[in-house]
């Protein structure tokens, strides 16, 4: 896939074709830890549950956000929400509208990647895509320039995973699918014998895929969306903030981010 980017900016899709694995969670804490570190991060909700949006206690009318952006009512400066250093491309439910009026009129595929390359402000930024391959999905694989899978360990999650696998290789045979920068488990316990099997199998399965840093089963990651928080500011002394820090900087490292201009607040 050839879609240029600012210089050094990096588009990483959180993408996985199976729904309850963590994807919403994985780009709002990641997205935080890496903007608390430093980076410039603009988060971007794909999803027309618009449970990114939510998560971080904040809402688009219909005709703002991302909708309004592929529809064409508003820039991508306009369509922003700043959030605690944190910059949001929100969602709303008419974004289910948005992706069938798209799809009906076979709208181009780079949409998105269009918008997006217009950012020069922004280090990273990092989508919440939905679980299933329609147009949102595909407007957000075109635009990335790099792919983070978050996964559950159990069997069927792993199924899932290979399904995205073969997904990507089709798409890489056309040209639009992004890199995998890495799998991420998602509530993991190590005293659970199926989660190490699980890790086991995605290790040697998808050789250098998966990450070491793993997200812990943590009841306050499960607490924050409902009080409109990220990790770091709902409970920055929990096991989930420490695996959130660990994989900001785990992820930095492995897409080679530049290194900031100025640290911001530690994970």
């Amino acid at each position: 896939m050839d879609v240029s980017t600012a210089p050094g900016m990096r588009i990483i899709a959180c993408c996985n074709h199976k729904g309850g694995v963590g994807k919403t969670t994985c780009t709002v804490n990641l997205a935080a830890g890496l903007s608390r570190s430093g980076w410039r991060v603009l988060a971007v909700d794909a999803d027309p549950q618009a449970h990114l949006t939510a998560s971080l206690g904040l809402a688009a009318a219909p005709e703002e956000g991302l909708s309004g952006l592929l529809d064409g009512r508003c820039g991508l400066a306009a369509a922003l929400i700043r959030d605690d250093g944190l910059d949001v491309l929100p969602a709303s439910a008419a974004l289910a509208e948005t992706e069938t009026r798209l799809a009906a009129a076979g709208a181009p595929i780079g949409l998105l990647a269009d918008s997006l390359r217009s950012s020069v402000g922004h280090d990273a930024v990092l989508i919440d895509c939905p679980p299933h391959l329609g147009q949102l999905a595909r407007q957000a694989l075109y635009a990335a320039t790099d792919i983070l899978i978050p996964m559950t360990p159990d069997f069927l999650a792993m199924q899932s995973l290979a399904w995205l696998m073969d997904t990507l290789a089709e798409l890489a045979a056309s040209g639009d699918a992004p890199a995998v920068a890495g799998v991420v488990l998602n509530r993991y316990s190590a005293q659970k014998r199926l989660h190490r099997e699980v890790k086991t199998l995605v290790e040697s399965h998808f050789p250098g895929m998966a990450l070491t840093a793993v997200i812990r089963e943590n009841v306050a990651l499960a607490e924050a969306p409902s009080f409109g928080q990220d990790i770091f500011r709902y409970a920055p002394r929990s096991a989930g903030a420490a695996d959130f820090a660990a994989l900001a900087v785990e992820t930095a490292a492995r897409l080679r981010l530049p290194r900031p201009a100025a640290a911001g607040g530690n994970p």
